[in-house]
């Protein structure tokens, strides 16, 4: 072989290459979407949920650049001290041949469960199984006034009109409504009392409302424990 022809044959493969390494050893495309994935998968499971919370994950795509395939481990670690809404993860090869490490963002919304209806529901209804779903919002817009179970508003009526998608709020709801017959019941120790009575103002669950006993007619403030039942705490 000619040696002019094989000296500018090496040349044209030295420059192929990046850092001295072969072309081939570089990372493409698919590679770095794996990686990507491999960075939503990690972060996922350091993830704490609470039953019925749900996690949407979103990664940024890797950097474009010339680096090698990992010819060791790849490890990922939070930037901060705890996992956050917006996230930088460090991706880093562990190697002695293709040590590199580059960070990427991460997004983190964790959504938690709410009871809403199917369809729209006018004031002064009354809610049934059939009308009821649920729907996830962010964690961070729930105010702790929404629902998860939709067993708890069957046969509940509402105080206000309700639309698809929002969750049902303890204030648009009466589970006790004003002018309802209800069990008083007065516990404390080892005794439970237990008398009819009216309610004389609308509750939802936990609420403290007047109720009048139908045997004395005398008034007293009970806590709303379900539809028909209130509870004086002795």
């Amino acid at each position: 072989m000619d040696n002019t022809f094989f000296k500018s044959l090496v040349f044209l493969t030295a420059v192929s290459c990046f850092g001295g390494i072969p072309e081939d050893s570089l990372a493409d495309s698919e590679y770095n979407e794996e990686l990507a994935e491999e960075a939503r998968e990690w972060l996922e499971g350091e993830l704490t949920l609470e039953d019925g919370e749900t996690a949407e994950i979103s990664v940024a795509s890797v950097p474009k650049r010339d680096y090698p395939i990992c010819e060791g481990v790849v490890t990922f670690s939070v930037a901060a001290d705890k996992i956050r809404k917006n996230n930088s993860i460090k991706t880093e090869c562990k190697s002695d041949t293709t040590p590199w490490h580059f960070y990427l963002t991460a997004r983190v919304i964790i959504k938690t469960p709410f009871v809403t209806v199917i369809a729209a529901v006018p004031k002064n209804s009354i809610l049934t199984r059939d009308n009821l779903t649920i729907g996830y919002m962010d964690k961070v817009l729930n105010r702790g006034t929404s629902f998860t179970d939709p067993e708890l508003l069957n046969g509940i009526r509402t105080k206000r009109d309700l639309k698809p998608g929002q969750p049902v709020l303890s204030n648009q709801i009466c589970v006790i409504c004003q002018g309802d017959e209800i069990d008083i019941e007065a516990a404390g120790g080892s005794f439970s009392i237990r008398t009819r009575g009216e309610a004389m103002q609308d509750g939802s669950y936990g609420d403290f409302i007047r109720v009048k006993n139908s045997k004395s007619g005398k008034t007293v403030k009970a806590r709303v424990v379900d539809s028909s039942l209130v509870r004086i705490d002795m």
